[in-house]
């Protein structure tokens, strides 16, 4: 679990943006965005898993443009978006880039470096020049909506393998390791902006504060992904859905992982408990056979260090019969279940797994990332949604 310390870098990092400027965010990923429901969007393009991965995630705010841009654009209150950052200082300029020295507090060990910050259009441009997590650029864009909102999307093409041994191998779990730690990173940066700007008068940051507690299992069910502008945005990689509670906590992450395989042996294959030997980690899986009346059970055990997934998880009854829950173990309470859906006109078939995996339960290790900044709860159930998703679709998992 020590990748949690490279999301909060990179949640950092991704703070401020980069590449060439554009006008408005992505017209697909806004589209995707009008289609989901109230969710937050994050598309994935999946090259090969040698290369450095490409990001992007959008969210809607009722901020104003002009709040969120002054939010970003002061080095000197980013501590009131991420307080994990213990130092953010300018340092000069380089032609038009202002230039600013940071470092991050987290478990473990702490990270620094220097960034580049140039404003843009509509956004702002950052480069990673010097220290952890350095080359990197990010580009963060804004755009009014007619109904009032803003949308703010955040585009992010970042080695996150460059960074600590340690850090390394944990990534190495899977091929898909380095995207789903920059998918996280860049939605807790992405959300800890918007927070900022929703709640520019607040002393500090703010983070929902509720209890962690388990949800209902299949809501929502990222079925959404299916559909429209979402099913196109996972055709060409993969594409997920952050939902969150009324409270600000999580309330589900589904990720659509397009197919070869013919849809009736897709569905039949992940519905099978063999099938959770391609999520990273999950080493033995072992059904139990049911009583009269019981519904089917399988027991799990992890080699995943420092945290705890081993677990005991239930069939629910129908009509959610699709959805599992952990009804033993730390994680009790945590659920996912898959859904397939056929292919539509030269598309893919799309595999959707939809979770809440109570991370915050599994070990002291996750639980302080999750006490040191609140929204990685979100940001690595989405991480751990992506690579289960995509192992158990494209391989992968080591």
């Amino acid at each position: 679990m020590r990748a949690c310390v490279l999301v909060l870098a990179a949640a950092f990092v991704l703070l401020a943006p980069a590449g060439a400027a554009r006008a408005a965010p992505d017209a697909d990923l806004v589209a995707a965005l009008d289609a989901a429901g109230g969710a937050d969007v994050v598309a994935f393009e999946l090259p090969a898993p040698a290369r450095a991965p490409h990001v992007r995630a959008a969210a809607a705010t009722r901020a104003p443009v002009a709040t969120i841009l002054a939010v970003l654009g002061d080095p000197g209150h980013y501590a009131a978006m991420i307080p994990s950052l213990i130092r953010s200082r300018e340092v000069g300029r380089r032609g038009d880039a202002r230039v600013v020295e940071w470092e991050l507090e987290v478990p473990l060990f702490n990270l620094s470096g220097t960034m580049e910050l140039r404003p843009r259009p509509g956004g702002l441009e950052l480069a990673l020049v010097e220290g952890d997590m350095s080359p990197g650029r990010v580009v963060f864009e804004t755009a009014a909506r007619p109904d009032g909102t803003t949308v703010v999307e955040l585009d992010a093409r970042l080695d996150v393998t460059r960074t600590s041994f340690f850090l390394r191998r944990i990534m190495a779990r899977s091929d898909w390791g380095a995207p789903a730690a920059l998918s996280a990173a860049a939605w807790v940066a992405l959300r800890a902006a918007v927070a900022r700007a929703e709640h520019p008068g607040d002393a500090a940051a703010f983070r929902p504060s509720a209890p962690l507690t388990a949800t209902t299992p299949g809501q929502p069910d990222g079925g959404a992904l299916a559909r429209g502008p979402l099913a196109a945005l996972a055709a060409r990689g993969a594409a997920a859905l952050v939902s969150l509670a009324p409270s600000g906590r999580l309330a589900s992450v589904a990720v659509a992982a397009p197919s070869r395989e013919a849809p009736a042996a897709l569905a039949a294959r992940v519905a099978d408990p063999r099938s959770w030997h391609a999520f990273p980690g999950w080493r033995d899986i072992e059904p139990k056979t049911p009583s009269a009346g019981e519904a089917a059970r399988v027991a799990v055990e992890d080699s995943i260090p420092f945290v705890d997934f081993d677990a005991t998880w239930r069939l629910e009854p129908p009509p959610r019969a699709r959805w599992w829950t952990a009804i033993e173990g730390a994680a009790r309470g945590a659920w996912f279940g898959w859904q397939v859906f056929p292919p539509a006109g030269q598309a893919p078939a799309l595999a959707v797994l939809t979770m809440s995996p109570r991370l915050d339960a599994t070990g002291s290790i996750p639980r302080r990332f999750i006490e040191a900044e609140p929204l990685l709860e979100q940001g690595m159930s989405l991480a751990l949604a992506f690579v289960d998703a995509v192992g158990a679709t494209r391989g992968g998992a080591k």
